[in-house]
């Protein structure tokens, strides 16, 4: 009875000992959504020298308009109220950052920066993230007077450290305490800093892409997917980008034909065009994308296209009707050109021999000063801050070979650049 005991001991520490075991429990407990990932309430100096850092642990980029940074001050009874609603067309790649700071923030240039008077946060309370519905994506807690937190207590600032920093960027129990500890240097991180991309992703044979969605049918991450899908279709419907929004849809249920959401708010759409057309009257621009959608569900392609070629005269820069136009316009026959006319010879009178040839009298030209050739060294700054992106998109998708290529073209054109020389030792670590 003893020695099987003792084996059932054995074997079970080989177990949750072996690499594979923690990989395992790591990523377990890694986040399937984006997360705050860094914040600090101030410095020593200043109390509004503050920061809150997002970070997407995924391998798919994630839009966060209008999505929020929500506060709520110590005390029962208390709501919670806007700070910060990110701007229209934010998208997070994967496993990249985002930065929100005070106005008197000192740190990296943050990607959204505001002027609070009292302060982006307090010296105690709670704050979360929501999306654009409302709907909690993360929430923390900290200082012992906080009411609402993660787990069974929230962080308490010991003067340990200049911020809290996440475990791993992207590890998550839903519990404050545990999630989270005191940094001794703060390290904020922007959508222009390198992704940081936990080692089982990187260990992976085959990362995500938009084109793999298709072929995510029964997994967790197509779940995750769809839902992320749906909600961009609500923002579009909501912002009047129906053909955006319909386009959505038609993909979900592509990919999973019982997400009964999508197949009702596609049949609803019809009827609330028509009912915005007959009740609310609309004129101009409104009246002629609603019709151009109508038609377009009847496959009247021609008349769609004519009714959005109207609304561009009226809104030439809107990028969504142009794209539609585009792709549902006829083409364009083709019109014979008429044939040449012929060509019309004039009668050249005889030139008397008598009449003196006058000397044709050269006029001098004066020589134009050669213009200064433009100095190529802004053209190479540019090129290579482009090289600079692209390997920070590479690297983001787990090609660090690719990464590594592209920030060395980087420093051809540009041998002083920091962000790639910095970028090419991280990734030579791999």
């Amino acid at each position: 009875m003893i020695r099987l005991y003792a084996d059932t001991v054995i074997r079970f520490l080989l177990i949750t000992l072996s690499p594979y075991y923690l990989i395992t429990c790591l990523y377990a407990s890694w986040s399937n959504h984006i997360v705050i990932s860094e914040f600090a309430d101030g410095s020593g100096y200043s109390t509004k020298d503050e920061f809150i850092e997002l970070y997407n642990p995924t391998a798919r980029s994630v839009d966060i308009s209008e999505w929020r940074i929500q506060f709520k001050t110590t005390g029962e009874n208390k709501n919670w109220r806007t700070r910060v609603k990110i701007p229209v067309g934010t998208i997070m790649q994967p496993y990249s950052f985002y930065l929100l700071a005070n106005s008197k923030y000192t740190g990296p240039e943050a990607d959204f920066t505001r002027y609070f008077s009292w302060g982006f946060l307090s010296r105690q309370g709670s704050f979360r993230l929501t999306d654009y519905e409302g709907e909690e994506i993360d929430r923390i807690g900290y200082g012992e007077d906080s009411s609402d937190y993660e787990g069974p207590e929230p962080l308490i600032d010991e003067g340990e450290g200049e911020s809290f920093a996440r475990r791993g960027y992207g590890y998550d129990t839903d519990n404050n305490k545990n999630d989270f500890i005191p940094a001794k240097k703060r390290n904020p991180q922007t959508s222009r800093s390198i992704p940081e991309i936990p080692e089982f992703a990187l260990k992976e044979k085959h990362k995500w892409s938009p084109a793999d969605e298709s072929t995510l049918a029964g997994t967790e991450n197509d779940i995750i997917n769809i839902d992320e899908l749906y909600l961009q279709s609500r923002a579009d419907l909501r912002d009047g980008r129906i053909f955006d929004c319909m386009e959505k849809l038609e993909k979900i249920i592509l990919i999973n034909s019982e997400y009964v959401k999508s197949e009702n708010d596609l049949e609803n759409i019809p009827q609330k065009i028509k009912n915005d057309l007959e009740k609310k009257n609309l004129i101009g621009r409104d009246r002629f994308y609603g019709e151009a959608v109508l038609y377009y569900l009847q496959n009247d392609h021609k008349s769609a296209s004519d009714n959005l070629k109207k609304v561009l005269l009226l809104t030439p820069d809107d990028k969504e009707v142009r794209k539609w136009y585009e792709k549902i316009r006829p083409p364009v026959e083709k019109v014979e050109e008429p044939e040449p006319a012929s060509p019309v010879i004039e009668k050249v009178e005889e030139k008397k021999e008598d009449a003196p040839l006058k000397p044709v009298v050269k006029k001098e030209e004066t020589p134009q000063p050669a213009k200064p050739k433009k100095s190529s060294r802004k053209k190479d700054i540019e090129e290579a801050e482009k090289h600079y992106e692209q390997g920070l998109r590479e690297y983001a998708s787990g090609y660090v070979s690719k990464a590594i290529e592209e920030w060395e073209l980087c420093l051809k054109y540009n041998p002083d650049h920091q962000r790639a020389k910095n970028a090419l030792r991280k990734a030579r670590k791999h």
